[in-house]
């Protein structure tokens, strides 16, 4: 098909002047916002973020949004899962079907699945430093691979706007509940229903799911396995796909374990150097992150004894729920280091005003499972500490210091209470 049919074809409102409703979908996410904030700057958006969390839906939103205000022969849409020779090519059969000349005209073109079209960076820079009248906006599933190669060429060309899984109020928004969220006491039985759903429910299909089985090969087979198996290889050409499969069953089934390269590849028959390279691809791809010991200072953690935890909590649910208070956590805080020093550990710490010192704790917590946590902040002369618990929500003063307990749901409602930027 040629493509000034393909153009006529999936830009059906420059004759209809209106858009689906089956792609715009009605609720709109806090991050929509953020990006029709930034339509009126020169700025390429580059929407990044893990696959399936509706990147694809957030630009037939923004399409419709302009739709309200914009000619619809002036908004162009093309997704590179069609195959094309370049970018110019889509603008020239635009002019072609629409008579519009691009080069001159205020147009909005949207770009997805972008990273499947080779050297698109290059060709997207020579695009906008020649025509600043187009203004573009692009996504794609590779999205690490996309920012790199963005970083690359396009310094300074470009706004990245990271679009996550769903937070737990959009959770519940997108579910149509009416809980009044000022008056959480009062909802709070429903909203620890819901919270459990959400944990294993954030990406937004998932949403009315009900079937376990059904949600969990969902997550491993559309997100992760696209990654391991589509995504990373498009990049990378020394990769074997069963030894990421081997580390994700590893990292998933023990999120915060240790790792030791010398050991792990020495169980796993493979070199050192391997080990390393693919846990890197990993990371690089948004499947790990990695959490560094704390020294004292920010700048000088430890590369030693590093913690694995999956990007997002809701990749492991596929493997088994183990650990996952610490591992939701680690993703909600953004956690960056923890502290181990003599046998002593604190689970995490942020970089605030001060240092905030937490633990993640279940049930049944004990004053002596505070010790580590009550050392730390004496060393580091600190007069507040914070326990993420299931249940629990006061505060207490041990020796002189103020710990506060906050329940996994309230930090998921309000993550700002800890200070977090």
């Amino acid at each position: 098909m040629e493509i000034s049919a393909l153009l006529k074809t999936i830009n059906p409102w420059w004759k209809e002047k209106t858009i689906s409703k089956e792609l715009t979908k009605s609720y709109r996410r806090k991050v929509f916002n953020e990006i029709t904030s930034l339509l009126s700057y020169r700025q390429i958006l580059l929407l990044s973020g893990l696959r399936r969390v509706g990147k694809s839906t957030l630009i037939f939103q923004v399409i419709n949004e302009l739709l309200k205000n914009k000619n619809p022969e002036h908004i162009i849409y093309f997704s590179f899962d069609l195959d094309v020779e370049s970018i110019t090519s889509i603008l020239n059969g635009y002019k072609q079907v629409t008579n519009i000349e691009w080069e001159k005209e205020k147009i909005f073109v949207f770009l997805d699945e972008i990273q499947k079209h080779k050297e698109w960076q290059n060709e997207l820079k020579l695009i906008y430093d020649s025509f600043p009248n187009i203004k573009f906006i692009i996504s794609g599933s590779s999205s690490a691979i996309l920012e790199k190669e963005a970083m690359s060429s396009l310094v300074g060309r470009y706004f990245l706007i990271n679009v996550l899984p769903l937070s737990f109020i959009e959770f519940i928004e997108l579910k149509n509940l009416k809980f009044d969220l000022n008056k959480k006491e009062l909802w709070k039985e429903d909203i620890k229903k819901e919270f459990s759903e959400y944990l294993r429910k954030s990406f937004p299909e998932l949403v009315e799911w009900n079937e376990d089985i059904l949600i969990k090969k969902y997550i491993k087979e559309s997100v992760i396995d696209k990654v391991i198996k589509s995504d990373l290889p498009e990049r990378f050409k020394d990769i074997s796909e069963d030894l990421l499969v081997k580390l994700i069953e590893i990292f998933y089934s023990e999120p915060g374990m240790y790792i030791n390269y010398d050991n792990l590849s020495s169980d796993l028959k493979i070199s050192k150097k391997t080990l390393v390279k693919h846990v890197f691809y990993l990371e690089f791809a948004y499947l790990i992150i990695k959490i560094k010991n704390f020294r004292g200072k920010q700048l000088t953690s430890s590369r030693k004894l590093q913690r694995i935890y999956p990007y997002h909590w809701n990749l492991m649910y596929p493997f088994g729920w183990n650990n996952l208070y610490e591992c939701f956590a680690a993703n909600i805080l953004n956690a960056k280091n923890y502290w181990r020093e003599n046998k002593r550990e604190v689970d995490f710490i942020l970089f605030g005003k001060n240092l905030i010192p937490i633990e993640v704790k279940s049930a049944n917590i004990k004053k002596e499972d505070l010790i580590n946590l009550i050392y730390f902040c004496k060393v580091n002369k600190l007069k507040q500490a914070f326990i993420i618990c299931e249940n629990e929500d006061k505060i207490e003063k041990i020796e002189d210091i103020t710990v506060t307990y906050i329940p996994l749901w309230r930090l998921a409602l309000e993550p700002e209470i800890l200070q977090i930027k």
